[in-house]
């Protein structure tokens, strides 16, 4: 799983990297932003995302449709995401046409017209996309996490902001956005496929010159509490928990992170992992029941979400903890161990086919660990690391972490009662 990685930083700051895949017939590649919602202050809450839906809606030399139609009528296609740490904007598409790939990104971060009539259109559809997500108890009862966990850090807040606070978004914060952007984020380009690094060089060399420097990276300070929250809602039938726990990343290397990976695949990563089996295969408790991880600049979280019928919910709860508790006691299963390390790379030689999955791991990682670390490289610390030092490695962070545990639950019965060391 050899990979050829090269590296370019610019005079105006851009980081360049190239990830060349010689057998492809596509090429991705975006421009990732370091900030996202944990770095807004707290009258821009929902800027970044906001930001990321105007650029679509037209640059100096770009119409709407002009944009869309630029990649989809070659085949390609642009895609742009924002999480609580960056906001990124990528295409995938036929080699030949990676300089109008480049191009059409470019426009959008260095010439978007921020349009007034646009941008309250926008404003329309982003507070229907909240309400999309406030019929989903599942996004809801993260977010409350989130809230309460992460109480006093960018984290806490969500990613779209609420109704009320995207209402409250100006004309003029997004021109300022649009000055940072141009003028003082700095930027990362990245792209997988059959790409030459020097020509992709040269393509932002020509694109982005009107970004003369780049300024620092935004910082956010980690906070965490514990903490727990019941939240009542009416028209839902199902208890939906999230209970998980976080500590500082200075306390996980790089194989802290691959323990990190080992323990959540085995807990609650697909089918075949503990929760699954324990709680929907062996009890029947729950429709969806999984784990998930998050790596940050400064800190991780782990946490477990499931949904359950209301009378069981306190069940779901203390099986998913018994279950956590039983690892971090006893560790792997016979045979899981193994079984996990081949799930994982699996998985890693299945994304090395797709030039998108490669590349979004490529700016992420960049992004939230400040490094770029080659599949081969990822490899060789999954096949090194030991039973022993997963187990011990998780029990030393699950002894300085933080716990909280958020309930999204039906309106009209007796507010469920969970007790803040519920671990």
């Amino acid at each position: 799983m050899k990979q050829i990685v090269k590296k370019t930083i610019l005079d105006n700051g851009i980081t360049i990297l190239t990830d060349y895949m010689p057998h492809a017939y596509s090429v991705a590649v975006g421009v990732w932003l370091p900030r996202g919602s944990r770095h807004e202050k707290k009258d821009e809450y929902g800027l970044s995302h906001f930001y990321e839906h105007l650029v679509f809606k037209g640059t100096e030399n770009r119409s709407a449709l002009e944009i869309a139609r630029a990649i989809e009528d070659k085949g390609g296609n642009l895609e742009a995401y924002t999480t609580r740490q960056e906001t990124g904007f990528y295409a995938q598409i036929e080699r030949s046409h990676l300089p109008l790939a480049i191009d059409v990104i470019a426009d959008m971060l260095m010439h978007p017209r921020m349009d007034k009539k646009e941008m309250e259109k926008e404003r329309r559809v982003i507070i229907e996309e909240i309400h999309s997500y406030d019929d989903i108890p599942e996004e809801i009862v993260g977010d409350v996490f989130n809230a309460i966990h992460f109480k006093g850090s960018g984290i806490a807040h969500s990613i779209t902001g609420n109704i009320r606070q995207v209402k409250a978004l100006t004309h003029k914060q997004m021109l300022k956005y649009r000055e940072q952007v141009v003028n003082e984020i700095p930027l990362l380009v990245c792209a997988s496929g059959k790409v030459d690094h020097n020509e992709l060089v040269k393509l932002c060399t020509e694109k982005f010159a009107q970004k003369k420097s780049s300024g620092t990276i935004p910082t956010d300070i980690y906070k965490a509490t514990n903490s727990v929250k019941i939240v009542q809602k009416q028209d839902i039938a199902q208890s939906n928990l999230f209970w998980g726990l976080s500590f500082d990343r200075s306390l996980m290397d790089e194989r802290g992170r691959c323990a990190l990976s080992l323990f959540n695949v085995a807990m609650g990563a697909g089918m075949a992992s503990r929760l699954f089996q324990k709680i929907r295969e062996d009890k029947g408790l729950a429709y969806s029941v999984y784990s998930t991880a998050d790596v940050y600049c400064d800190c991780v979280d782990w946490g477990v979400s499931l949904a359950t019928e209301p009378h069981q919910l306190r069940t779901a709860l203390d099986l998913s903890l018994g279950e956590t508790k039983k690892f971090l006691k006893h560790g792997f299963n016979k045979g899981e161990f193994e079984r996990t390390k081949a799930n994982i790379l699996g998985g890693m030689y299945l994304g090395a086919d797709s030039p998108e999955k490669r590349v979004v791991r490529m700016a992420e990682q960049m992004l939230h660990l400040g490094e770029f670390r080659t599949m081969d490289e990822s490899e060789k610390t999954i096949r090194s690391i030991t039973e022993d030092e997963v187990v011990a490695t998780m029990n030393q962070l699950f002894n300085s972490a933080k716990f909280s545990a958020a309930v999204i639950e039906p309106a009209g019965r007796k507010k469920t009662e969970l007790p803040v060391n519920f671990f």
